[in-house]
């Protein structure tokens, strides 16, 4: 009986003894996959950092890059590039971790859309690597020891600036930029590309987590981008506008934008510029009047109506002639009687004059009011320009101040060769650093119209229509909206008086499609040396085939002259493709006065909204204030998509409305 219950105990104790082990085997086999998957999340949190830390690290290294470019040590640019280059090759092998994740849904293409995004700014910076290279050739061309380079950098004054360099070696530095032109378009275009690939892979919602990391680096490429842009642009107008061929003779307009004119303001003043191998070898300015007096006996031309009419003038001087808004339009106007008049004196002696222009350069003083804000204050005689007063000042000195000075009044312009020559010369002594300032004002003014060119090289002058530099009026879409004003009579009055302009389109009560454009002055000015009643004659350009129903606003002429308001008539012509109304209307101070032109659609327009899609062009007039503009288009159908976008709660009706303002030609793109 003993032996078996010995038996049945020993039975018991082997069966234990296996469940025991049994038990410690599962224990085994669960801190085995514990630790194994504790040491891949370890991994992957180690990996995730690593990959982070790399990107950012990436973005450094462009930050470096770019210090480098700007302070010219173009060696330590592209030294910085590769590392930047490495670095994203170290984040991609850290993703080869994180791959081991790719199963888990959602997760798995989000990782694939990061590893291409870093691919992506890869690629973005290997093409940026030509670019430094040019900037090495070019120092060398200069010459420049280490230590003029340092003065440069610094921004002290230095002791050779560009300005300084002999001009075989200018025309040395500025033939390498020109011949690179087309290696710089070429390099815009990978850039392009490769950008265009980051901004779809970032509209990826997927993405989302990993743009804290990527959007940092977007913005430097952006950066980049731009200025690359007109370093391009720059290297193709080279020859036309620096000389660097031949001598190159430009003429230079000051357009008055707080007496608005169309093609950017009154020109006041002109200047007769010539260059050669990128050297300003000769700037003569002078008041427009001393040219247009000289000539007046001689002048035959008969200027457009409206100036004959609200201007007072029986001639088509030289000062008047930027009566069309398209620059170049206005450039060959400007050359055509500049030349004329020139043509008609005996004595030149005060008078800058040349045979022929090359070109033309239109400035406002909204473009140097700009750079002075980067220069600081300047000197030129007793006065002191700055961002702040120098519309003001150099109004005042024109008009009052030189005879306090005894200063011939055919000689009360001449200091705008000294500011502009003396703006230069502060410009160049500018630390490398803020260069990208000066070319990003550049930029400014020309997207707003307060610089403009035109050359008499078509060409080149299709190079500046083709980037928005030639303040052109034309339009690649259906339907475009411009309005012009000209300031005729009304002293310096512009900056008082506030503009809005309204865009409406809406079908009528007859099944019509109509457009109304509502343009609101608000003159918040009083009566003084360079203010006065507004007084204006502005036109509207529309598509051809556009039909005037009824306009509203327009005066004979002004209060004094006009007291019992009778209403003014309607022009109407085609020119520069367009259909265009022209009225006169006049604003009181303290007063507003609101202009309305109503009309039937052009046929294009109202076919392309009845097919369902609609685009319009806003074109901004040179010169001018920016200005509030809305548009509220009004289609009887759904809007399903626009370009710009309405404001969220506009979304979901047959209405496009936008709020903006008009710093620059608008475009829109509506599909219904």
């Amino acid at each position: 009986m003993s032996h078996t219950t010995n038996f049945l105990h020993s039975i018991e104790t082997d069966t234990i003894k296996q469940k025991k082990r049994r038990t410690r085997l599962v224990r085994i086999i669960f801190l085995f996959f514990f630790f194994a998957i504790l040491f891949w999340i370890m991994s992957l949190l180690v990996a995730c950092a690593f990959v982070a830390v790399q990107i950012l690290d990436a973005k450094e290294d462009m930050l470096k890059a770019k210090a480098f470019a700007q302070e010219l040590v173009f060696e330590d640019a592209q030294t910085s590039l590769q590392e930047a280059v490495d670095s994203f090759d170290s984040a991609r092998g850290g993703l080869m971790v994180i791959d081991s994740v790719k199963w888990v849904p959602v997760v798995g293409h989000s990782i694939e859309l990061f590893a291409d995004s870093i691919d992506s700014s890869r690629l973005f910076i290997e093409a940026l690597v030509p670019l430094f290279e040019l900037g090495t050739d070019l120092m060398r061309l200069a010459g420049l020891s280490k230590e003029e380079l340092a003065q440069i950098q610094e921004g002290i004054t230095p002791e050779i600036t560009f300005d300084d360099l002999s001009s075989e070696t200018k025309q040395a530095i500025l033939a390498r930029l020109s011949a690179s032109a087309e290696d710089l378009d070429l390099l815009l275009a990978r850039m392009d590309i490769v950008n265009e690939e980051i901004v779809l892979l970032s509209q990826n919602v997927q993405i989302e987590p990993f743009l804290v990391f990527l959007d940092p680096i977007k913005k430097q490429m952006d950066q980049m981008r731009e200025s690359l842009g007109i370093l391009s642009i720059g290297a193709r107008l080279l020859p036309d506008f620096a000389g660097l061929d031949q001598p190159t003779t430009l003429l230079l307009l000051f357009l008055n934008n707080t007496e608005l004119r169309p093609a950017g303001g009154f020109i006041g003043s002109y200047g007769v510029l010539e260059t050669f191998a990128g050297d300003i070898t000769q700037l003569e300015t002078a008041d427009t009047y001393t040219l247009d007096d000289a000539a007046a006996s001689e002048i035959v031309r008969i200027p457009p109506v409206p100036l004959q009419t609200y201007n007072a003038t029986t001639k088509w001087f030289f000062r008047d002639a930027n009566w069309s808004p398209d620059f170049a339009v206005s450039s060959q106007q400007a050359i055509s009687l500049f030349l004329e008049e020139v043509g008609f004196i005996k004595d030149l002696t005060d008078i800058p004059s040349a045979a022929l222009f090359h070109g033309v350069i239109g400035v406002t003083p909204t473009y140097l009011s700009d750079l002075l804000a980067i220069t600081g204050p300047i000197t030129v005689g007793s006065q002191t320009f700055t961002s702040e007063n120098i519309i003001d000042t150099l109004e005042y000195q024109v008009e009052f101040g030189y005879q306090l000075q005894g200063i011939p009044v055919h000689q009360r312009k001449a200091l705008l060769a000294d500011l502009v020559n003396e703006l230069k010369t502060r410009l160049y002594q500018l630390p490398s650093k803020r260069w990208e300032e000066v070319l990003a004002i550049t930029q400014k003014a020309f997207k707003e119209k307060q610089l403009l060119l035109y050359s008499a090289n078509p060409q080149t002058q299709e190079i500046l229509v083709n980037v928005g530099w030639a303040g052109s009026v034309s339009s690649s879409t259906s339907d475009t909206l411009m309005v012009v004003d000209a300031n005729l009579a009304s002293l310096k009055s512009d900056p008082a008086v506030e503009r809005s302009t309204q865009y409406e389109v809406f079908k009528n009560a007859s099944d019509q499609w109509i457009g109304r454009i509502s343009i609101a002055y608000n003159h918040k000015g009083t009566f003084d040396w360079k203010t006065t009643r507004y007084r204006t004659y502005t036109r509207v350009y529309l598509p051809l085939g556009s039909k005037l129903i009824r306009s509203s606003g327009s005066w004979l002429n002004d209060k004094t002259q006009n007291p019992t308001k009778t209403i003014g008539s309607v022009d109407q012509m085609d020119e520069l493709g367009f259909t265009s109304f022209g009225v006169f209307t006049s604003v009181e101070p303290g007063e507003q006065n609101n202009l309305v032109f109503e009309f039937q659609l052009s046929p294009q327009v109202i076919e392309q909204i009845e097919t369902g899609q609609y685009d319009l062009t806003v074109l901004k007039q040179a010169g001018s204030q920016n200005n509030a503009l809305t548009i509220d288009l009004d289609f009887d159908k759904n809007v399903t998509h626009a370009r710009p976008s309405e404001d969220a709660q506009e979304w979901g009706d047959d209405i496009y409305r936008l709020n903006t303002i008009l710093d620059h030609d608008l475009e829109i793109y509506i599909s219904l």
